[in-house]
């Protein structure tokens, strides 16, 4: 009940200390800052996304979370990540959670800010957020070696 009602306060406050930094129009993969991650493939973002991957190497359970529809990364990271538009997304997300694969979905917050600031506190978490969203207390995940703002860079921003 305590991690509860921490990572609800921890939601609520996000609008209140928001993280900065980054390009603001790409998506940017992060984890919790004791993740031993530091890139990771393409492949392995989707996986991972998706529920097929769920566990990191060390064994411990892989937590996705991000965005809410509403937030302009949102249709950028489920196209990369889904292949699929947000209507195909919204109809697999009903259908995954009447079939008990509710894990396949990433957990969604209201923003980037609050997705980062539960990646904090979240040992084994991984978000997609806005980049600037990106802040000292996360970390950094490269897809296939590139970064937000690096050409090829698949989600937004120099392609």
């Amino acid at each position: 009940m305590r991690l509860k009602t921490a990572l609800s306060t921890i939601a609520v406050l996000s609008a209140t200390f928001p993280l900065s930094g980054g390009a603001p129009s790409a998506v940017a993969i992060i984890v919790n800052k004791g993740s031993s991650i530091d890139t990771l493939s393409a492949r392995d973002v989707k996986q991972i996304f998706s529920g097929v991957k769920k566990r990191w190497p060390d064994g411990q359970k892989i937590v996705t979370l991000g965005p809410g529809p509403d937030t302009p990364e949102h249709a950028e990271a489920v196209q990369f990540l889904f292949g699929m538009s947000e209507t195909e997304y919204r109809k697999f997300c009903i259908q995954a959670s009447f079939t008990g694969n509710a894990d396949e979905v990433p957990k969604e917050y209201a923003s980037s800010q609050a997705a980062a600031n539960l990646v904090q506190v979240i040992p084994g978490a991984i978000a997609f957020v806005r980049a600037d969203a990106v802040g000292p207390n996360v970390k950094l995940v490269r897809i296939d070696n590139k970064a937000p703002g690096d050409p090829g860079y698949p989600m937004g921003g120099a392609k």
